[in-house]
């Protein structure tokens, strides 16, 4: 009997299939997890830690937290929720123990009704931001905010997580995720009325 097996593409499976793949011993294929998510994770790392080498040191610990752990992810529940929650956790842990304050620059950011968008679309967000060194003239507004409402801004709008999924990462209720939002994007405007004066 000739049976023909069907060839499946790594590029498309689920992240819960490659999850459980490497479970099985085909650990070639955590690499595809990484190539998923090393520019999205350096994105909202460097956001929160302002630091170029400190995220790729962060960057690093969370794939090796993520790969030492991937027995106790439920693959019935959403992969990228669970690595930003490890990412979040570490770069927390990082915020914590150094005390940094970390600044975003406004200057490439404009703010579009209920979206933030760099003015700029040549370059990634990370290209952008990465190129700038923290100086004085780089404490911008979002650089003002307290912590817990400038993270959930950079996982709205810039990395595009809904409030679910926000809720996952950071642990909180959606309807408090609702509310931090709202409060973070007027304390935002009163930060850039203040600017403006």
């Amino acid at each position: 009997m000739n049976m023909v097996r069907k060839v499946v593409k790594v590029k498309d499976l689920t992240d819960e299939k490659i999850v459980r793949a490497v479970r099985k011993g085909n650990k070639e294929l955590f690499r595809e997890l990484v190539k998923r998510y090393q520019r999205k994770l350096s994105v909202y790392l460097y956001h929160l830690v302002r630091n170029r080498e400190e995220t790729e040191d962060i960057l690093q610990n969370v794939f090796i937290k993520v790969y030492d752990n991937l027995g106790k992810f439920d693959t019935r529940k959403k992969f990228s929720s669970w690595i930003y929650r490890i990412a979040h956790n570490e770069a927390v842990n990082i915020i914590k123990r150094k005390n940094w304050k970390k600044f975003i620059s406004w200057e490439d950011i404009t703010v579009k009704g209920d979206t933030l968008d760099l003015k700029s679309k040549e370059k990634s967000p990370l290209d952008n931001w990465i190129e700038k060194e923290l100086k004085g003239e780089m404490q911008g507004a979002l650089g003002k905010l307290p912590e817990q409402y400038r993270e959930v801004l950079i996982l709205r709008y810039f990395l595009e997580k809904n409030y679910e999924e926000i809720g996952e990462i950071i642990k909180k209720p959606v309807n408090t995720v609702g509310t931090l939002i709202n409060r973070a994007k007027k304390k935002l405007l009163l930060i850039i009325k203040q600017q403006w004066k």
